[in-house]
């Protein structure tokens, strides 16, 4: 004859059976609502991790109470124990979710924050270099010129603060512009593998920076390409027909720092 559990044991045993529910109803409830999450084999495992532990604490608890007449102190801890695992076991999951992603977002911050300090440093030199081109009338060489319009394009994501570096970036661009140390015709080889001749400054740029993408535009990438085109290009040349239909179209805000052409 099966002897059901003593009245000392149930009460531990119902409180085990009620934890172990709401934790295997927390588990599945973390991976459904990451799903789209690309570390799914990372996930999968933290998911069976939760519900092993849940499952071998409640069969744990299970031999201590069941079919016990006299439930000790011991044992009786020990249960108490082994559903606190249980419920542990049902928060565990997203707690080491939520750490590991701050991991990350701490560790792209401090990456981001290098990048945008070299850029700092990038951009300062650039304005020395460009204050002292300008007062002794020396223009940049075509490669030169080529790394500094990269240069004030990589600032376009750089928008933040009353003057942010974006519009530092374009300043620098027009009083180089104006100084005439930049000759927007001066062939230049461009930076994508199937670029095997060379083209006019604007026009690389026009054809790296902006053709491919006009419909979805970085608003830096087109005002640089504006300060190009109106710093002596020539727009005469059949290779610029596109540019110049571009330059005729309305420029229509997009999200976020992006622009197109209608």
């Amino acid at each position: 004859m099966v002897v059901s559990a003593d009245q000392t044991g149930m009460p531990i045993l119902l409180l085990q059976l009620l934890v172990a529910s709401a934790s295997v109803f927390n588990v599945i409830r973390f991976r459904l609502d990451n799903l789209l999450i690309e570390r799914g084999v990372e996930l999968d495992r933290l998911t069976l991790a939760g519900l092993a532990v849940a499952a071998i604490s409640t069969a744990a608890v299970l031999v201590l109470c069941w079919r016990v007449t006299a439930l000790t102190p011991p044992r009786a801890g020990l249960a108490l124990v082994l559903v606190g695992f249980t419920a542990l076991s049902g928060v565990a999951p997203g707690m080491i979710e939520s750490r590991v992603r701050a991991v990350e977002h701490a560790t792209r911050e401090a990456e981001q924050q290098q990048l945008d300090d070299a850029f700092a440093r990038e951009l300062v030199q650039w304005t020395a270099d460009i204050d002292r081109r300008a007062a002794a009338v020396q223009p940049l060489q075509p490669e030169q010129a080529w790394s500094f319009v990269d240069c004030i394009a990589s600032a376009g994501y750089r928008d933040d603060g009353a003057n942010p570096p974006s519009a530092q970036a374009l300043e620098l661009l027009r009083k180089a512009l104006a100084a005439g140390l930049i000759d927007v015709n001066a062939a230049v080889l461009g930076h994508r593998l199937k670029d095997t001749a060379p083209r006019p400054l604007f026009l690389q740029f026009y054809a790296e920076r902006v053709a491919p993408v006009r419909n979805v535009l970085a608003r830096q990438d087109w005002e640089i390409m504006r300060l190009l085109a109106a710093g002596g290009a020539d727009l005469a040349s059949p290779d610029a027909a596109p540019l110049v239909a571009d330059l005729a179209k309305a420029v229509v805000a997009g999200p976020s720092r992006f622009v197109s052409l209608k």
